[in-house]
């Protein structure tokens, strides 16, 4: 007599078997997307290290950099972190500079001299940039170098 053998379970083995390997192959490439895909925060991380290594190196924290003067300046607002090290925004022969990333366009022409040169923690400043021929606009992404420091990526307002 033969043995009849039921090959039905099987079939539900094999489909909970290639079930299981796609929800967690979906899973992973979730994972991956949400960690490191637009609006992940990554890219806000990795500038917030660039800022923290920008504050070291020049005692000044980046509040702001904006279109001002109906576009005819360029508004860098930066808070003292170390008054000491600050002072190399008041360096006559290299002043701060914003170079556009897009184009390479260098702005460092200062609109006026420093007033001051005592600098105190915790205090807002504003170095006013001219704009020649308004080339740089909002929304436009610059690098900003104090001395040998800089940092990247900064959008103008």
């Amino acid at each position: 007599m033969t043995k009849k053998t039921n090959t039905f379970p099987n079939w539900w083995g094999l489909i909970l078997l290639v079930s299981l390997v796609t929800v967690l192959i979906v899973l992973a490439v979730w994972m991956i997307i949400s960690q490191f895909g637009p609006g992940s925060g990554w890219e806000q991380n990795r500038q917030a290290v660039a800022q923290a290594a920008f504050e070291a190196e020049t005692g000044i924290r980046v509040v702001r950099v904006a279109m001002t003067a109906g576009g005819g300046m360029i508004d860098l607002q930066y808070q003292v972190v170390d008054p000491d090290k600050a002072l190399i925004v008041h360096d006559d022969d290299n002043p701060p500079a914003l170079i556009e990333e897009a184009t390479g366009w260098l702005f460092a022409t200062p609109f006026h001299d420093h007033a001051f040169r005592e600098l105190h923690t915790a205090v807002t400043y504003h170095e006013l940039i001219t704009n020649g021929d308004g080339l740089l606009s909002r929304d436009s992404t610059v690098t900003l170098t104090v001395g040998e420091a800089r940092l990247e990526h900064v959008r103008v307002q």
